[in-house]
Parts: structure tokens; C-alpha cells; sequence
């Protein structure tokens, strides 16, 4: 325990360091669009509305196999994206469950210009597909003009059901798992959008520890860049006891799993989308355990979505 504690102290006192902290960044040359091959695909957009109802049949492959690789066209379409956000995982994950070859952009957190110029806003998601001049947003938009377009292979989800269940434990536990996970995306520069000093101070300035209200936190005139990071670096400080609740968690969750390729009974559907794309961020604490039934959805969903876990780098 005296040395865990006394490891992190050292990272507390990166996070508090203004020149400094955040210094090990061996990804630097990733400053504001990093490109990477991946893949990706399109589909003809329908309104969230129609989300629940459109009839789709799951194919009884996915999570046995691998789909045929599909190349929609040329250039491939592109997906700009934050890897840590969980956003950005759901319009990642229905490219890799359908096996379609896109391009992945990783931009800088501090890159505004990028995602403005293609859609007018600070965002992401954005998926641009250039040879049919379409660019959009929203991430479940997204993973639906993918999946319900047939000239890019058969839907492999099925509607979102009523997982209320779910939904109330994502809600009970989100402070502990937020308190956790933030300060962690930003210790390194190992992400791809915190590359850069710049890019880890605005995140620190846009994402709020858990007790302010995020409009007081952003605001410069109450809240100092200094005062920020010290709760960051108490955040991180509180490892131990934040550690101990994010386990009873999972405990929870497990029963709620129906199987290791969906968290439903029906099969893999939206809420699939959903759930795995905020569970993979957790995986960036060391020391967290994941139960048997999460730790096998984790690890099979991973694999259909081709998007990896961050157990290998976790802090």
C-alpha cells in the first residue's frame, strides 16, 4: 500500500506541475490530425426517430467469424474521431462489426479548425465520405446510415430494447467512474488526441470534476487552470477508495450481461453500441476487475468491433 500510495503521489504531482506535467508525450508529431488506416462504411440516413422501428435481422455470424472485408469506395470514407470518447467508439465499432475498410483521423483535443470546417462546430464524431460529397454527425445517426444501408453488407443489429436496468446502473455510478477515468486520459501523452501540453489543458478546462457545475468550472473569472488540475490530481489521489466502489460496480453488471457477443437476449443490437463503448474507457484504470461475465463481453466485443481495450497501458 506505501508504495502504490507513494506512486501515486507522483502522478498527482505531474498533474499539479504547470510547465511540466503532462511532459511524457512520445506521440507529439500526432498534434492536430493523426490518420491511420482502419475501417469504414456508409449508409442512407434515416431519422433517430425510425431508429427503434427499422426492422433488421442480425446476422447469426458476427462473433464467429470475421465478415469478408468490404471497400465502399474510393477515397474511404473517414471517421474524425477522440479515441477516449465513447461517442466516437459507437461510430467506430459498427465499421469494425461489418468489417468495412475506412479511415480513422485522430484530432488533437485543442483542433478546433478541423471538425468546424467540416461541419461547423467542435465535435466528433464526424463521418465524411468524400467520393459522395456527404459529411454528418451524431454518433448513432452514424451507426445507423452504416447498418441499414444494403450496399454495405447485410444490418447486424437489431433495435435498442428497454434496458432500463442498465441504464439505472450507468447513472448510479458515473461520478465514480468519471472521478477515475479523466485524470487518467490525460497523465500521458499516449492518447492521440493529448499528444500535445495544449490539447491535455483544454480537456482539464472543458471536463469538470465531479462536485462542480461544469459552466463555473469552464469559467476562467471563478475557476483558475491551477485550481483545475489540483482536482484532477485529487482525483487521482483518491484511487484507492474511487477503486474500491468502480469493483462493487461491476459486480452489479454482471448479471445484467445476457452473453459474451450481447448484453441483451435478443443479440447484438444498440445496445450493444451503447454499453461497450462506455465500458471500454474503463479499462484504462489499473487495478480494476472485471467479473466474469463483463470481462468475457469486454474481450469478445473488442474483438468484433476491432477496437482494442486499453489494458495495456492502463494507470
Amino acid at each position: 500500500p506505501m508504495a502504490r500510495n507513494a506512486l501515486f503521489a507522483v502522478a498527482a504531482s505531474l498533474l499539479l506541475a504547470n510547465t511540466a506535467a503532462f511532459s511524457l508525450a512520445p506521440m507529439t508529431a500526432l498534434r492536430s490530425s493523426v490518420s491511420s488506416s482502419a475501417q469504414s462504411a456508409l449508409p442512407l440516413a434515416q431519422s433517430r426517430a425510425t431508429r427503434q422501428s427499422v426492422s433488421m435481422q442480425a446476422a447469426p455470424s458476427v462473433g464467429m467469424g470475421r465478415p469478408k472485408a468490404l471497400v465502399p469506395g474510393s477515397p474511404l470514407p473517414r471517421l474524425y474521431v477522440y479515441d477516449h470518447c465513447p461517442f466516437c467508439v459507437r461510430a467506430r465499432m459498427i465499421f469494425g462489426l461489418k468489417n468495412i475498410k475506412h479511415e480513422v483521423r485522430f484530432m488533437a483535443n485543442d483542433d478546433v479548425e478541423t471538425p468546424t470546417a467540416l461541419v461547423g462546430k467542435k465535435i466528433a464524431p464526424i463521418l465524411e465520405i468524400p467520393y459522395l460529397n456527404e459529411v454528418m454527425r451524431e454518433s448513432m445517426d452514424i451507426v445507423q446510415r452504416i447498418d441499414t444501408d444494403a450496399s454495405m453488407g447485410p444490418a447486424v443489429l437489431r433495435p435498442a430494447s428497454d434496458r432500463s436496468d442498465i441504464k439505472a446502473w450507468q447513472k448510479k455510478h458515473a461520478e465514480t467512474f468519471r472521478g477515475l477515468q479523466r485524470p487518467r486520459y490525460v497523465m500521458t501523452g499516449l492518447l492521440p488526441e493529448f499528444a500535445s501540453y495544449e490539447a491535455r489543458e483544454m480537456f482539464i478546462k472543458n471536463h469538470q470534476m465531479v462536485g462542480f457545475e461544469k459552466a463555473d468550472w469552464k469559467d476562467d473569472a471563478k475557476t483558475s487552470q491551477e485550481f483545475r488540475k489540483a482536482e484532477y490530481a485529487k482525483a487521482l489521489a483518491q484511487t484507492q477508495t474511487l477503486l474500491a466502489l468502480a469493483n462493487t460496480a461491476l459486480m452489479e453488471l454482471d448479471p445484467l450481461i445476457a452473453s459474451p457477443q450481447h448484453c441483451s437476449p435478443a443479440g447484438l443490437s444498440y445496445d450493444d453500441i451503447d454499453l461497450f463503448a462506455r465500458l471500454r474507457s474503463i479499462t484504462i484504470i489499473k487495478g480494476i476487475t472485471l467479473p466474469p461475465k463483463v470481462n468475457a463481453y469486454m474481450e469478445t466485443m473488442s474483438a468484433m468491433a476491432d477496437i482494442p481495450l486499453y489494458t495495456a497501458m492502463a494507470l
